[in-house]
């Protein structure tokens, strides 16, 4: 037989006047050492993949916590100088998870303050929109900030451009920007 031969356990036991001393001893062959051996692996396996599985459930809650905005340029019926014409807008809809509230604009440098205007998400109101109206005289360009907080009261920040293109208007904005240290009022 293969293995290794050591003391396991040394007890001393007391009977009545006179006591004893008894030893045990046992063998430890592969099959214990192969036990051993698989069960540490196993722990160590373990191991990493709970602390992975936390890296990837942190990366998913903080893109749910993420606000985005889509932008799009669209037309809606006005009047403008006693006539109804179909004016361009930005039509702002809400592509995160969580409800927005739309707090004002700077529309070409013109800050523009609104009540809270509240944008719930596009996966659940698809056609819920806010819009701001593009000049319909002969400019051809306009740059926008958006200012906004979502429901854990973080302000943010959208900024971007609007311009006049092979006759059409397009519109470019960077990601949202958290405003850090800024609170809701």
């Amino acid at each position: 037989m293969c293995g290794l031969r050591y003391n396991y356990i040394k007890t001393t036991a007391w009977r009545g006047n006179g006591g004893y001393e008894m030893t045990l001893d046992k063998v430890l062959n592969i099959g214990d050492l192969f036990t051993v051996i698989v069960s540490l692996l196993a722990f160590g396996g373990a191991v990493y993949i709970g602390v992975q599985q936390n890296r990837i459930n942190k990366k998913l809650l903080a893109l749910q916590d993420a606000v985005d905005v889509y932008l799009e340029i669209g037309t809606l019926r006005a009047k403008f100088r006693e006539a109804e014409i179909d004016a361009p807008v930005i039509k702002i809809h809400n592509v995160s998870a969580l409800p927005i509230a739309l707090h004002g604009y700077n529309f070409n440098g013109v800050d523009r303050k609104i009540s809270p205007y509240r944008l719930p998400p596009a996966s659940q109101f698809p056609n819920a929109y806010y819009y701001i109206y593009l000049p319909v005289d002969d400019a051809d360009y306009a740059s926008f900030s958006l200012e906004f907080e979502d429901s854990f009261k973080r302000k943010w920040t959208v900024k971007g451009f609007v311009e006049v293109r092979n006759g059409n208007w397009e519109v470019s904005s960077n990601i949202p920007e958290m405003n850090v240290g800024k609170t809701a009022r």
